[in-house]
């Protein structure tokens, strides 16, 4: 992941390789949602996720309500972790 946004209205992007490799096989193109979930399970948020042209995955909205719902602090250390489903793609978010 290179960059992640705290600021209303800005996206949250994975790299690349990252994208490629293991998102993209992975990702509901009919839809766009993905649930995202503290890990101990108390708040989830659905975003919006696609396959950006800069061949990046990418949320587009919702991460900035997540980021702020969770009270996540920027410097703060946290780990993403990604899971595919039966209800496809979901990301869990874990405060380190």
């Amino acid at each position: 992941m290179t960059e992640t946004f705290a600021t209303q209205g800005k996206r949250m992007y994975f790299n690349v390789h990252f994208s490629t490799g293991s998102l993209f096989p992975h990702m509901n193109a009919d839809h766009g949602e993905l649930p995202i979930t503290t890990g101990d399970g108390t708040t989830t948020v659905t975003v919006r996720f696609i396959k950006g042209v800069d061949k990046r995955a990418t949320i587009t909205k919702g991460w900035s309500d997540f980021f702020r719902r969770t009270h996540m602090n920027e410097g703060q250390a946290y780990a993403f972790g990604f899971k595919c489903t039966s209800k496809g793609l979901r990301l869990i978010v874990y405060s380190i």
